[in-house]
């Protein structure tokens, strides 16, 4: 099986404006490719308002649309799963356990579903907007856990079902996604909190990172279709 290493010329291709925020032919991409590429860039949240914050994207899964019994795509462009079928580049958010927003990009060229499940990210800037947000959450230290697992990462960045569909490459928006500083080291296992195929080496996560939800216990790569 080939391995996965990230994509250097990907990483390093901008948009014009902003140039941090990845451009849509970052996600039009396989979606293994995107996923591996995800770990180490920054999500920027409420840019330029008191709410705004910074964090590090630390652990993510991959989920393959129509070929993955995992995947909400799997069954099709359903009403809930239409956006993994468009444009890649979006923000899929659904609602996990009635609770938790989980938010997801969308992969693949058009018509194509993939996405990318965001697991855990460390905290940059903006550690007492996070707090605010997390109602539950430890009043100390650590604060690496405030975004730690997919419905804290969602909730802390204030997301909602009516952030479905958010470009992610519009250098305006409200959630906008940082090409990497440098390539990060990667650990690659099986997903988490599924029930159908679950041993698929899809989860993708900063090896060693305090950050990362659960350790990743290592398994061959996926190949980067």
């Amino acid at each position: 099986m080939g391995d996965i290493v990230p994509d250097t010329a990907a990483l390093a291709a901008v948009p014009a404006g902003d140039p941090r925020v990845l451009p849509r032919e970052f996600f039009a991409r396989p979606t293994t490719r995107v996923a591996a590429d995800l770990v180490g860039t920054r999500l920027l949240c409420d840019a330029g308002t008191d709410r705004e914050v910074e964090a590090l994207v630390v652990e993510v899964e991959a989920y393959l649309g129509l070929e993955d019994p995992a995947s909400h795509a799997h069954r099709g462009p359903t009403p809930r799963a239409a956006i993994m079928f468009g444009p890649p580049g979006h923000l899929y958010v659904y609602l996990s356990y009635g609770m938790h927003f989980c938010a997801n990009v969308v992969c693949e060229p058009e018509g194509r579903a993939g996405a990318v499940l965001l697991r855990a990210a460390a905290i940059e800037r903006g550690e007492q907007t996070v707090r605010g947000r997390r109602r539950g959450a430890p009043t100390g230290p650590p604060s690496v856990a405030l975004l730690r697992g997919p419905g804290n990462l969602g909730g802390g960045l204030g997301l909602t079902l009516a952030d479905n569909g958010l470009d992610l490459c519009d250098p305006t928006g409200r959630l906008r996604i940082l090409a990497a500083l440098e390539a990060a080291p990667l650990t690659i296992g099986p997903r988490v909190g599924i029930s159908r195929a679950a041993d698929r080496p899809l989860r993708f996560a900063w090896a060693g990172h305090p950050a990362v939800s659960r350790p990743v216990p290592a398994q061959p790569p996926p190949m980067a279709g």
